[in-house]
């Protein structure tokens, strides 16, 4: 396989090696392991996919062997005592309990031994019988509900360290979770739950105990973390999917941990069947290919068409009164070129270039456009409101705005990604477009084109 990629379960991501990658991820992973041995309670807020379980797991992981752990997965479980009950593994329980017990207290006997009743066969003759908290920890004694969940917790911290784990916690779970926090257990809890969830809470008093030591995942991932994600994940296709990944999670295409597996497995997955095998280089290649662009002045002309045919198309919606279907040539400083996109709003004129690159270097048009001041259009004169480049580089030209779109955002918006086109270019008329404040003006010191 040439990525790693867990399957995707209702609430998590599954996998025998549960992966934690990134700096931060790394730093809340110690705050929490930190707060357990304090014997606190820490609570993890965010969004589904974010990797509020991962914690929740390696925190785990590292209690183990050290402290009893419980981990309760809270969803779909309408009480929290519902899922503890479910989870209470008898037999780990007397694994603790059992060399705790001293024989000769609970009556047994070498006669007994001798008649072949074993220790443990005589401890179930007296269960239900002694008021013992070893004896109920080892028979399991206790109602099945949340009183009877709070005495179990408080026999067993008795005699060894104890540590809640809770995923999947909703506003209806936080009731019972603040009694037990406030039961004198002083058992540690680490506990997940979703932003929309932890937005509900109302109780003042439960709200500043959540916020008293909360990690919060929601847009918590730098662009390290997104690096260690891919490579812990997909390490030889790191570099050609991360400069993907890192632009849609800028332009929040991506949002959580969970979308950007999801990505890489359906990018990989489409470049595998396009190969016809698991070939890295083949993979590599068909990756590379859905963000660069191949031939910049081709492409830019595409782009340049699908904006204008955009605008135009949303010009009656704008109140645009004209949209110049091809593009319109004019003359600057002796020099002629074509504004590609050139439309008339409010009386005043709109002109600009789309001008992607591969270089840092502005071509002459771009410098040129900012001496346009004045144009003519079907015998009118028209004061030019705004002048504006379109690229996928950093152009800087006096008097001209720079509209900056990713080389990602470019290729997918020319293999035909309409929902991208649509929302940049309302963006751009958003930015741009101003009120008439004056009707047409004439500047005979202005350059003026036809």
């Amino acid at each position: 396989m040439i990525c790693n990629i867990p399957k995707v379960t209702v609430t998590t991501w599954s996998s025998d090696n549960i992966v934690l990658a990134g700096p931060t991820y790394r730093q809340y992973l110690n705050k929490s392991i930190d707060i357990i041995n304090s014997k606190d309670v820490a609570s993890i807020i965010g969004q589904p996919g974010m990797g509020k379980t991962t914690i929740l797991r390696k925190a785990e992981e590292s209690c183990k062997g050290k402290m009893f752990t419980f981990f309760l997965d809270l969803a779909s479980k309408n009480e929290i005592e519902e899922e503890f009950w479910s989870r209470i593994d008898r037999f780990k329980l007397r694994e603790i309990v059992l060399p705790k017990m001293d024989k000769k207290k609970y009556g047994y006997s070498f006669f007994k031994k001798l008649r072949g009743l074993s220790f443990e066969s005589h401890l179930e003759g007296l269960c239900n019988k002694l008021n013992d908290p070893l004896l109920r920890l080892y028979c399991v004694d206790y109602s099945k509900d949340f009183d009877g969940m709070l005495r179990l917790i408080g026999d067993l911290k008795a005699i060894t360290d104890v540590v809640l784990f809770i995923d999947e916690v909703r506003d209806f779970h936080l009731s019972k979770i603040h009694r037990l926090i406030n039961s004198g257990l002083a058992v540690p809890v680490l506990m997940a739950i979703p932003t929309d969830a932890y937005n509900k809470v109302t109780d003042l008093a439960i709200r500043r105990r959540l916020d008293e030591s909360r990690i919060s995942l929601d847009s918590a991932l730098t662009s390290e973390d997104i690096k260690e994600i891919i490579e812990a994940y997909c390490k030889p296709l790191a570099d050609e999917l991360y400069p993907i990944i890192l632009s849609m999670w800028n332009g929040k295409e991506l949002n959580t941990v969970s979308s950007i597996l999801q990505y890489i497995k359906s990018e990989v997955d489409k470049a595998i069947n396009a190969c016809g095998k698991e070939e890295v280089d083949c993979v590599k290649e068909k990756i590379k290919s859905s963000y660069t662009l191949k031939d910049v002045e081709s492409d830019s002309k595409t782009l340049e068409k699908m904006i204008r045919e955009t605008i135009n198309s949303l010009s009656k919606e704008l109140e645009i009164s004209y949209v110049h279907p091809r593009g319109k040539r004019v003359e600057i400083k002796g020099k002629t070129i074509t504004v590609g996109i050139f439309f008339i709003y409010n009386e005043m004129a709109y002109i600009g270039l789309v001008k992607l690159m591969n270089s840092s270097e502005v071509d002459l048009e771009a410098q040129l456009l900012s001496f346009l001041e004045v144009v003519e259009h079907d015998k009118k004169e028209y004061k030019v409101a705004k002048k504006f480049i379109i690229t996928n580089g950093k152009i800087d030209v006096q008097g001209v705005e720079t509209v900056e779109l990713s080389t990602l955002e470019v290729v997918r918006i020319i293999r035909g990604d309409n929902v991208i086109l649509d929302e940049k270019v309302r963006n751009l008329l958003k930015n741009i477009l101003i009120q008439k404040d004056t009707n047409t003006v004439k500047s005979p010191e202005s350059e003026v084109v036809t």
